[in-house]
């Protein structure tokens, strides 16, 4: 199992946006969310929008804020998630 740290990105609510403003967290660091949870609101000018986690794992760090305006793609914050390669765990492979 490898531990990774994953973004939570400002996604992309319609063909024409470029950013959104971050609304408000759902969670704090140290919660632990599950794939399709839903994490933050954010907004654009048509609408309100839930954005959910893409992985299970924990919250490890939030880095937008009510109010900011925040390009597509970029990060909000961050999830500590296990990736299962299907490898089993590293260190008894490299044992």
């Amino acid at each position: 199992m490898i531990v990774a740290e994953t973004p939570i990105r400002m996604p992309k609510l319609s063909m024409t946006m470029e950013e959104g403003e971050f609304g408000s967290w759902l969670v704090a660091p140290g919660d632990t969310v599950t794939k399709g949870m839903p994490v933050a609101v954010v907004m654009t000018d048509k609408v309100e929008m839930e954005i959910e986690s893409e992985v299970s794992g924990t919250v490890t760090r939030l880095t937008a804020e009510e109010g900011d305006v925040v390009p597509v793609g970029e990060p909000l914050g961050y999830v500590d998630s296990s990736d299962d390669d299907g490898l089993g765990d590293l260190d008894e492979l490299l044992g």
